[in-house]
């Protein structure tokens, strides 16, 4: 009679991201969540995807975004985090 053993793992995973800006550079909270966003070039940086897609996410209204006076984009970081992973589970 063979004995056999099943083996299951759970692995838990958290994102730090560390931003360099200027310090002169404005900071702008989402002001749905409060938390940090950034601008849709450096948001493609971080997560390593176009920006194109990043207009299709906001157009879908998924992540939280708003327009500056010099009509630039910015997304929130995090709302953009959850899409993604939702995206990828």
């Amino acid at each position: 009679m063979e004995i056999r053993h099943k083996f299951e793992a759970l692995v838990a995973t958290h994102r730090r991201y560390v931003i360099r800006q200027l310090p002169t550079a404005e900071r702008i909270a989402c002001p749905i969540c409060g938390e940090p966003m950034l601008t849709t070039e450096q948001a493609s940086g971080v997560f390593g995807i176009k920006q194109r897609r990043i207009f299709q996410i906001i157009e879908a209204e998924p992540a939280h975004f708003t327009e500056t006076n010099e009509r630039s984009v910015m997304i929130c970081m995090t709302s953009m985090a959850e899409v993604l992973d939702g995206e990828r589970s």
